[in-house]
């Protein structure tokens, strides 16, 4: 009788199928979700509003210390560029502004090339090292430092904003530069040969500012803020077709980066200022964080959206968007005086701090 009973019983828990799956775990009744969400949903993709909890701060890795007015960052795979104005203000010809080189593989800094006013944004090729100066554009041999007597595009002066870009492309087959000078003009400099040339992408009125370009294959991307027609621009790299605007909601935009989906994009200042994440195929702009003094350079790194923003000497010129609320951030970490410069670098942030004096700094994150 009792073996009767148990066997009734064990067959009553074999054969149910209305108990409910633990949670975390997949329901044995229904399809198991492989992990990725390519392709498994028919309908409009949502985004997750993310934790409202605040994230954890990060300590830094101050890599060169005691640096005066740090701004931007380049690299390649042996050496990290850093461009070293000494002022805000723009200085005499053969000014105090350096270009310093900082070792991978040991940790040592050195000058690269001096003499320079105020030397803002740069890039690298296999050779060279580009800086947008105040009196214009340089070429810096990588391997001798020499940069010849004149800059090889003289026209792009006159910039010290913090809006400027200088980005590498390919044009059928040969090296290109596209600069945002930060005034009214979008140039392309070809810098094949001794003797490079240039091409005005884009220029608008005397009173507007390019800000924050980008290639993307043959097409450059870029904002412009002031003048009529403010918004988010295209432009081919071959100017076959002249530059058309792509959304005009974006007025006061400073600086920009592309995603696969999305363009992530600052914008204002003064206690105003915002982050805002706009799909490329279209649609209204998603606000990522608010109430910002100056945010520039966003740039996206394993699924979080960091950035730049310009205070003084406070853990919150270098901030991560939170999902939950909507428009938040929190302060990443290091303390710095921003904005400086910001780019992924592996899994990790390079970032320069741009204090004044000896308070300057290039660090790493995590």
């Amino acid at each position: 009788m009792r073996l009767a009973l148990l066997s009734v019983l064990l067959l009553g828990v074999a054969c149910s199928s209305d108990k409910p799956p633990v949670q975390g775990e997949p329901d044995a009744s229904g399809p198991v979700d492989s992990g990725s969400d390519a392709g498994t949903d028919a309908g409009p993709e949502e985004e997750d509003a993310g934790s409202c909890e605040p994230p954890p701060s990060v300590r830094e890795s101050v890599l060169v210390p005691g640096l005066n007015n740090p701004r931007r960052l380049a690299v390649d795979a042996t050496d990290i560029y850093i461009s070293e104005s000494h002022s805000l203000r723009p200085q005499a010809d053969d000014g105090d502004g350096q270009v310093l080189r900082l070792s991978r593989a040991d940790g040592t800094v050195s000058s690269l090339a001096k003499g320079f006013r105020s030397p803002d944004a740069i890039a690298v090729d296999a050779r060279n090292v580009y800086v947008l100066d105040q009196g214009g554009l340089w070429r810096v041999d990588k391997a001798t430092g020499e940069r010849g007597t004149v800059p090889i595009e003289a026209s792009l002066n006159g910039v010290i904003t913090g809006g400027t870009d200088v980005r590498m492309g390919r044009l059928s087959g040969k090296d290109v530069l596209v600069v945002a000078t930060g005034a009214r003009r979008l140039v392309r400099v070809d810098t094949t040969g001794a003797s490079p040339s240039s091409l005005v992408l884009f220029e608008g009125t005397v009173d507007t500012q390019v800000r924050g370009a980008r290639i993307d294959g043959t097409d450059v991307w870029f904002l412009v803020t002031g003048g009529t027609e403010p918004g988010l621009y295209r432009v081919p790299l071959d100017l076959e077709t002249p530059a058309q605007r792509v959304d005009a909601s974006i007025t006061t935009g400073t600086s920009l980066e592309l995603t696969p989906t999305h363009f992530l994009i600052t914008e204002g200042g003064g206690g105003t200022g915002r982050l805002l994440k706009l799909p490329r195929t279209g649609g209204e702009a998603r606000v990522l964080a608010e109430g910002l003094q100056g945010p520039l350079f966003p740039v996206e790194l394993n699924g979080a959206v960091y950035f730049k923003d310009a205070v003084a000497r406070s853990s919150a010129f270098l901030r991560r968007t939170r999902g939950c609320p909507p428009g938040t951030s929190d302060a990443v970490g290091p303390e710095g005086t921003g904005p400086g410069g910001l780019l992924v670098d592996g899994n990790t942030l390079l970032f320069t701090s741009q204090e004044s004096g000896t308070g300057g700094a290039v660090g790493r994150v995590p």
